[in-house]
């Protein structure tokens, strides 16, 4: 019986494990790595990783438009970002994420071969310090700001634009590559 009888507040710690405060992050943002460079989405964008989904492939769609997927009930549309970096579409039978930008009615999805990773505290770098060259032409329009963080350089993608683009080029995708 006397199991069942709760201790005085008095006898227990100060500070419950929940209460603890763990590291304090002034910043934290997203990115993902693309063939060997980094990238960090824009600040205050809302993203999300969905689970490998199936996706619905478009009949006759430029090679870097993946197809749909149904996200809680909502069609989006995924696009192949690693062929836009080597000009192979990536295998979906193979190992991929859908990194998800914007809510709805705006979602759109990245297909990623490696997992998006949380970029804590960025700090700013000069732009001549990084090389553009080294980046996918197709991206290179849409490149930001460079930052480093945890030993690695990480850039901006305007991924909002480069969606722009690659909207107006959806029939024509022989003209993103010129």
């Amino acid at each position: 019986m006397d199991d069942l009888i709760q201790p005085d507040s008095s006898d227990l710690p100060a500070s419950s494990p929940m209460e603890e405060e763990g590291p304090r992050f002034d910043e934290i943002r997203h990115g993902f790595e693309l063939d060997g460079q980094y990238y960090l989405l824009t600040s205050g964008i809302f993203s999300e990783l969905a689970s490998k989904s199936q996706i619905c492939q478009l009949p006759d769609s430029p090679p870097w438009f993946a197809g749909f997927i149904n996200h809680r009930g909502h069609t989006v549309p995924v696009y192949d970002l690693p062929y836009m970096a080597h000009q192979q579409r990536t295998d979906q039978k193979g190992l991929y994420w859908v990194l998800l930008l914007d809510r709805q009615p705006h979602t759109a999805g990245f297909l990623l071969t490696q997992i998006p990773s949380v970029v804590t505290d960025p700090e700013q770098i000069e732009q001549n310090d990084l090389n553009y060259d080294a980046h996918p032409r197709p991206l290179q329009p849409f490149l930001g700001t460079a930052y480093h963080a945890q030993d690695k350089s990480w850039i901006e993608l305007d991924h909002r634009a480069l969606l722009s683009k690659l909207k107006t080029t959806f029939y024509q995708p022989a003209a993103l590559f010129e």
